[in-house]
């Protein structure tokens, strides 16, 4: 086990995650009044849906597009990080992408995936509780289609 302290883990990641993508603002915030390190990625030029990244005791958490809120643990191990940080490169690169299902409006799950073959494989999955009630879903589509400078 990894004996390194959470935070300076995530600094490295965090920092990784920004130096891969030179031309995106990524505002690092040290001193978060709710969690213990915090990066917004806001929708801009070269991203089209805002991407937050923040460390939460030994969670590393990735929060997307209207809903989407999944967490990595624990960070001091480092198969767990290098997953995380492949995980939102792809996401932001527009290698994987993030499925939401509505219902009447509101995003009641979501689905990280990443291509495998010529399908899709759910690297994570977020939901909100809902009546499994037979209303009508509707499927939306989040995936950087802009383009995005720098190394994956």
């Amino acid at each position: 086990m990894n004996t390194r302290d959470t935070k300076s883990i995530a600094l490295d990641v965090f920092q990784e995650i920004r130096s891969a993508f030179p031309s995106l603002h990524a505002d690092l915030q040290h001193n978060h009044p709710h969690v213990d390190l915090n990066m917004d990625i806001p929708r801009q030029p070269g991203l089209g849906f805002s991407v937050n990244l923040n460390l939460q005791g030994d969670e590393l958490h990735l929060a997307a597009g209207d809903a989407l809120w999944v967490e990595w643990f624990p960070c001091t191990d480092p198969k767990i990080s290098r997953d995380y940080v492949d995980v939102v490169k792809g996401l932001i690169s527009g290698e994987f992408r993030i499925i939401e299902y509505q219902r009447a409006g509101r995003t009641v799950k979501a689905a990280l995936q990443r291509p495998r073959g010529d399908g899709w494989a759910v690297v994570a999955r977020w939901s909100k509780l809902h009546l499994p009630l037979p209303w009508r879903t509707t499927q939306r589509v989040l995936q950087n289609r802009t383009t995005v400078s720098g190394s994956h």
